[in-house]
């Protein structure tokens, strides 16, 4: 019986080592830009999986009254410093930065459009060794149109479709009912999808979104605690316990980025 008992316990610990810890790689233009699926990267890393956020800009244009920080290196480097905080609370890999300018992915000043053939480069060796399962970025959209968001969709999308390994990308998406409190504060319109076309929608733990509202807050320069609270509520509403994604690779329903 005693080795019956000790056979039983070899087999679990063996199908335990065997179970494959799943590799996300979150890709976007901006220090604060996971916010829009921080509940899911704190799921997914929750459950011992390896979760990345790569992040193409500085982030040293995005000023403000309220933080009197000027535009250039000093705030590029406060925003690092956030994207580091959020990184911890959301219980993450530490961030990824490209340090490419912000706003200037797609200036006709870079010849052939140089910076952003280097978010490609990026992602693409970025891929080669992490060797995610899945990819996470903006859609088309850019969420609410933000040229440096719609140009990282683009690139991540370049390196995807040009490679045969096996990766699925999602697109972030919300329906228009998902963003009606956000567009009532958010000082420009975010653009909806069409819920039809956001098939996978991933639930979240009460604990994950605590974690989102910790990381949220770490972007001091960006936010004062008055208006994280504000867009921290809308979202919740708006999600409702599921961060909703259009998958880019076919038509594919899940309630689960890696099944």
């Amino acid at each position: 019986m005693k080795r019956i008992f000790v056979f039983l316990l070899l087999m679990c610990a063996s199908g335990a080592a065997q179970q494959k810890q799943h590799v996300l790689l979150a890709v976007f233009a901006h220090p604060d830009d996971e916010s829009t699926v921080g509940p899911v990267l704190a799921r997914y890393a929750r459950e011992g999986d390896k979760v990345y956020v790569a992040i193409a800009t500085k982030g040293e244009k995005g000023t403000n009254d309220r933080a009197k920080i000027p535009a250039g290196e000093a705030l590029a480097k406060v925003r690092s410093n956030e994207a580091a905080c959020a990184c911890r609370e959301l219980g993450i890999e530490a961030p990824i930065l490209f340090g490419l300018s912000d706003g200037e992915l797609g200036a006709i000043a870079n010849p052939l459009g140089r910076d952003i053939q280097e978010v490609a480069d990026r992602v693409e060796k970025l891929i080669s060794e992490l060797h995610p399962d899945v990819v996470v970025t903006w859609g088309p959209d850019g969420g609410y149109g933000h040229p440096d968001h719609r140009l990282v969709s683009d690139a991540v999308t370049q390196v995807i479709q040009s490679s045969k390994a096996n990766v699925k990308l999602y697109y972030v998406g919300f329906s228009p009912e998902q963003l009606r409190l956000v567009n009532e504060i958010w000082p420009m319109k975010w653009h909806g999808t069409d819920p039809a076309y956001l098939t996978v929608n991933v639930p979240f733990s009460k604990n994950d979104e605590a974690a989102f509202h910790r990381a949220l807050e770490c972007h001091k320069s960006q936010f004062s605690q008055g208006e994280a609270k504000k867009f921290e509520n809308a979202l919740d509403q708006g999600w409702n316990g599921r961060v909703s994604f259009r998958p880019w690779f076919e038509d594919h329903r899940s309630d689960d980025l890696f099944k």
